[in-house]
This record gives structure tokens, C-alpha cells and sequence, in this order.
């Protein structure tokens, strides 16, 4: 029987996160393709390579937490690096995120609404950069035990 410990929660909770964090991109993804639709109905085209470099950018970024629940899974929760990955991968796109809301970003400049999925998205990616820290320092030690 495998009891279950302190790291495997961990990862558990870390790969929860990862995967909700990827729908919510999904999501992101699919408003920005409802507004692009919208737009082309009104016959505005001028921010179509907007939303499209948009919609790619959130789609790309939910399949990437996706992906990494995957390696974590298929390394069994050993190996540093899908940790050091889910890392980067979320500091680059709060970084990403900030850069849009302040100074801006090449082809979609800077954007001033602010809403609940991006609120949501920054606070999981904020707990994937800490349950991943947590899990590096614990990786040393087993994730699971088996006992009798």
C-alpha cells in the first residue's frame, strides 16, 4: 500500500494548479477569440494580427502547463527539472503580463483592462513558482514510501 506524504501532496497540489492554471489560459484564449470575432462581425480588422498573436500566445502557454503535469508524471516527481521549467515558464509570463500592462509588448502594445482570469492566472502562477521551489528543496527525499 502506498501511504501518502508531505511531497507527494506537494506535487499532488503542484500539478492541480498546473492544470488549472492551463484551462484558465484556454479560456483566455477562447474570450480573445470571441472578441476577434466581434470585431471582424463589426468590420473592424485592424487588431486581427492582435488577437491572433494573442490567442496563440495563451493557447501555446495552456498547452505548456499541460505539458509539464505530463513530465512531472512521467518522471515520477524526481527529476529538477520540470520544477526549474514551471519556474521560468511562470515568471516569464507574469513578466509578460506585467510588460503588457505597463510598457508594453511588440504587436499588442500596452492593454489597460485588467480582468478575473488575468487576476486568477498570476495568483496560480505565483503558487506553481512557490509549490515548485518547495518541491525542489524536497525532491532530495522520497516522494512516496511504500509500507506494509
Amino acid at each position: 500500500m502506498i501511504k501518502m506524504n508531505r511531497n507527494l501532496l506537494i506535487v499532488y497540489a503542484l500539478c492541480g494548479i498546473l492544470v488549472a492554471t492551463g484551462i484558465v489560459y484556454f479560456l483566455v484564449a477562447y474570450g480573445e477569440y470571441t472578441d476577434w470575432v466581434e470585431l471582424l462581425n463589426f468590420g473592424i480588422h485592424d487588431e486581427t494580427t492582435e488577437k491572433q498573436v494573442e490567442i496563440t500566445l495563451f493557447i501555446t502557454s495552456g498547452l505548456i502547463y499541460l505539458g509539464l503535469v505530463l513530465w512531472l508524471i512521467k518522471t515520477r516527481f524526481m527529476k529538477k527539472s520540470p520544477y526549474i521549467a514551471a519556474i521560468v515558464v511562470s515568471v516569464a509570463l507574469i513578466i509578460t503580463y506585467a510588460a503588457s500592462r505597463t510598457v508594453g509588448v511588440p504587436i499588442v502594445g500596452v492593454e489597460l483592462y485588467v480582468g478575473k482570469l488575468d487576476v486568477i492566472s498570476k495568483i496560480m502562477q505565483v503558487l506553481v513558482i512557490a509549490l515548485s521551489i518547495v518541491a525542489l528543496y524536497k525532491i532530495k527525499r522520497p516522494v512516496y514510501s511504500f509500507t506494509k
